[in-house]
């Protein structure tokens, strides 16, 4: 805010020469002294500065929250042997799993999401532990994750809301239940979509599209990654998509006694497994 209050005018130079002249002779710049001419300090900017005022100022200060699933712990190391770098890191503790602990070991901690942490404890670096904030403020920032990460994303939204957690399995843990996986768990909460709209864009193409339109639009919509549940978008619109199939293959393969069933399982597996 301080540097454009202070800023002043633009300063543009013009110099008019002799381009056959100039080409003959070999010009050298003096960048210091082009830095000078152009460099504008208003009578408020040089008070400003004569004084030691802050010329930007950031408040409050933001920490980024890192977090990770079970089997992607990452780590920094230089080129030492890998059994060193193992040896180093089996049993340090990181950012996150320091919260589980300090959830154990604090009563105030217990109240406070991953997110809110920052405001009343430190992350000590070197003792590689949460420690209760006796000064200043933080605000914490979860690390962005995309929708198509998978199970990491479904455990961030977990993590703007769950507290007391002590471990990964408390995590997904909602009203005593337990879930096998984070997606789960968001369900049960009420924060991912039903992905209604998918389904009434499929079933409104069925008016107007013919089977071939609307299976390449299910396809576009599994390559955009926005369907929460691929197989409830299925089940829900396959006699919808799976029009005109049946004609077609009794035709190609010539058995007229072929049944939706074995393509209803065929499809699915090759919708599928183009995407996922």
């Amino acid at each position: 805010m301080f540097k454009y209050v202070n800023k002043g005018l633009d300063i543009a130079i013009v110099k008019i020469t002799n381009v056959v002249t100039d080409l003959k002779k070999e010009t050298i710049t003096d960048e210091i002294k082009r830095y000078y001419d152009c460099r504008y300090l208003s009578p408020c900017g040089t008070v400003w500065r004569t004084f030691a005022f802050d010329i930007h100022h950031r408040w409050p200060a933001v920490q980024r929250l890192t977090f990770y699933i079970p089997s992607d712990q990452s780590t920094l190391f230089k080129d030492d042997d890998i059994n060193v770098v193992f040896n180093r890191c089996e049993n340090s503790n990181t950012m996150f799993l320091g919260w589980f602990e300090a959830n154990r070991n604090y009563t105030e901690a217990k109240d406070l999401t991953y997110g809110e942490f920052p405001s009343k404890f430190v992350w000590m670096a070197k003792e590689k532990e949460w420690k209760p904030r006796k000064k200043g403020y933080n605000i914490g920032r979860l690390t962005y994750i995309s929708f198509g990460s998978g199970e990491i994303y479904h455990m961030r939204i977990l993590l703007t809301i769950q507290k007391r957690c002590v471990d990964y399995e408390s995590i997904r843990t909602i009203d005593g239940q337990m879930f096998e996986i984070f997606q789960e768990a968001c369900y049960a909460l009420g924060l991912l979509a039903d992905d209604k709209e998918f389904i009434d864009a499929i079933k409104e193409a069925n008016e107007i599209a013919s089977g071939y339109q609307f299976r390449r639009l299910f396809i576009t919509l599994l390559g955009m990654n926005t369907i929460s549940k691929p197989d409830v978008v299925w089940n829900s619109t396959w006699s919808v998509l799976c029009d005109e199939i049946l004609y077609q293959k009794r035709k190609d393969l010539n058995y007229p006694g072929i049944l939706y069933c074995y393509l209803f399982n065929y499809y699915f597996l090759l919708f599928c497994s183009m995407f996922f």
